[in-house]
Parts: C-alpha cells; sequence; structure tokens
C-alpha cells in the first residue's frame, strides 16, 4: 500500500471558528524554489542570495486566479511543481497576501484607484449583512435587516469599473434596486490592480 503525501499552500480572511469573512483575499506576490539549499528550517526559509530557480510569474497567475476574490482557498504544491521552468519539485512555496474590503455608507460614493494598472473588482454586495458597519437607529417597528444582499452587486459593479484606472460608483438605490426595503444599506466592495492585458 502506497500512501501520497499532498501538501497545500492555504490562505485564508475569516475567522476559522465562525466562518466570518473579514474581506478577500488579494494575492501579492509568490515566492517558490526547488533548491534543496533554500528549504525552510524551524519555518523560516533562509535569505536568497539569487533568485529562485522556479519562475513565479506563471505561478503567481495560478495562484491568484484560485484565490482572488475568495475567502478562504487551498493551493497544492503539485501546481509550484508543473510552474514551467521549474523541472523539479518545489521545496517550498510562500505567498504575501492581503484581506481587502471596503464600504461606503447609503447614498455616499465609491472611489476606485489604480494608477497606471485598471480595475478588477473582486466582490461587491449592496444591502446590509451587519449592525456594526455605517450604524443607524432603527424603529422598534421595523428592525435592520442584516440578511441583505443584492446578487447583481458584483456584475454591476464589474461593468462600471472593471478596465479602468479610476472609478466611482454611488452607493444608491437607483443603481442597485433596493433588496430590502426600510433597511439602511451600504456597498460593501474588494478590488485589485491589474495590468490592462491581464483582464
Amino acid at each position: 500500500m502506497k500512501f501520497m503525501l499532498r501538501l497545500f499552500l492555504t490562505v485564508f480572511c475569516c475567522s476559522v471558528v465562525t466562518r466570518q469573512g473579514y474581506g478577500v483575499i488579494i494575492v501579492q506576490s509568490v515566492a517558490a524554489s526547488h533548491r534543496e539549499a533554500e528549504a525552510c528550517v524551524n519555518g523560516v526559509h533562509p535569505d536568497q542570495q539569487d533568485p529562485p530557480l522556479c519562475s513565479v510569474t506563471h505561478l503567481l497567475d495560478i495562484v491568484q486566479r484560485r484565490c482572488n476574490g475568495r475567502y478562504r482557498c487551498s493551493v497544492p504544491m503539485d501546481l509550484c511543481h508543473s510552474a514551467k521552468p521549474c523541472a523539479t519539485r518545489c521545496v517550498w512555496m510562500e505567498t504575501t497576501y492581503t484581506c481587502g474590503k471596503h464600504h461606503v455608507c447609503q447614498k455616499m460614493r465609491a472611489s476606485l484607484y489604480c494608477g497606471s494598472q485598471v480595475i478588477k473588482v473582486l466582490m461587491a454586495n449592496y444591502g446590509r449583512t451587519s449592525e456594526r458597519v455605517c450604524r443607524y437607529k432603527a424603529p422598534r417597528s421595523h428592525p435592520a435587516s442584516t440578511s441583505c444582499r443584492n446578487l447583481n452587486s458584483l456584475q454591476l459593479m464589474a461593468d462600471r469599473c472593471d478596465g479602468k484606472h479610476k472609478c466611482s460608483v454611488r452607493a444608491s438605490n437607483l443603481i442597485f434596486s433596493n433588496p430590502c426595503p426600510g433597511t439602511r444599506k451600504y456597498l460593501q466592495y474588494s478590488y485589485t490592480c491589474v495590468n490592462p492585458a491581464e483582464l
């Protein structure tokens, strides 16, 4: 009987206990190598005198496609092994990422900016999923809903912003419709900046 150990690079932007999201994953960089001399020691790989032998360009694209916009993801080390010109088994792989999430209250304007790169919207919701964000005192006769979601929010944001260097969107019923009448809403969103050719 043979046993095969599959190792994973795991990143997450949510509580392991409650599964409550803190934001969505935005992968910034990936590093990997198959040189034994760069193997981790006590969880820390040594300083690199030379660039790793594995190309990280293709690997970064793989990790970003699998993880960006999600609350949690795992990337098997097998994908690192197949990233050209990394011809042999990867010894280590690590990533730098952020948990990105922004919000603006109803009737306010969201501003997205990417400088020389362009916007790619990863997540959006116009509604209310928390009492803590954009707080207000709701009347007892009509308490605020915290399960208010507009499933078209991401598509509406992407149509307005994807591929642009900067973008401004008002958190308004006129744009997103009214998913929960009587509840004050907010626009929650996350985006990353990419090269135009990556869209």
